[in-house]
């Protein structure tokens, strides 16, 4: 089992409006897959080659977190997005940790990193 935790530091000063983009279906979308859908709190993630996975809400503090527990992986495993505030300086960060059973945690970290570049550049976050 392997767990990674990244941090990334988020352009904008609106809890509310980063919240929507990390958690909503609709949200999600903009950066993350090309369509997010939730059936009975089994999301399912659609990427364009017809590639999709499904994941179950384990957790979900509005404002502040969602946790979800891919389907076709092992009962430990999880990913949180996580929205954090310092204080100080008025900034947000998007905290991603997963913990996996895929040894390619490179990979995984650069999966995430993309898809953190696509919240700041599409989304405006």
């Amino acid at each position: 089992m392997e767990k990674i935790h990244l941090e990334f530091p988020l352009n904008s000063n609106s809890r509310a409006m980063i919240w929507d983009m990390v958690g909503t279906t609709g949200g999600m979308e903009a950066w993350m897959a090309d369509r997010v859908t939730e059936n009975d709190g089994i999301y399912t993630f659609s990427w364009g080659g017809g590639e999709q996975r499904q994941a179950v809400l384990l957790a979900k503090r509005t404002g502040t977190y969602v946790r979800f527990h891919w389907i076709d992986e092992g009962p430990k495993t999880f990913f949180e997005l996580r929205i954090s505030h310092n204080e100080m300086t008025n900034t947000y960060t998007l905290e991603v940790t997963e913990q996996t059973d895929d040894e390619d945690t490179e990979g995984l970290v650069q999966l995430w990193e993309s898809f953190a570049d696509n919240l700041t550049r599409r989304a405006g976050v």
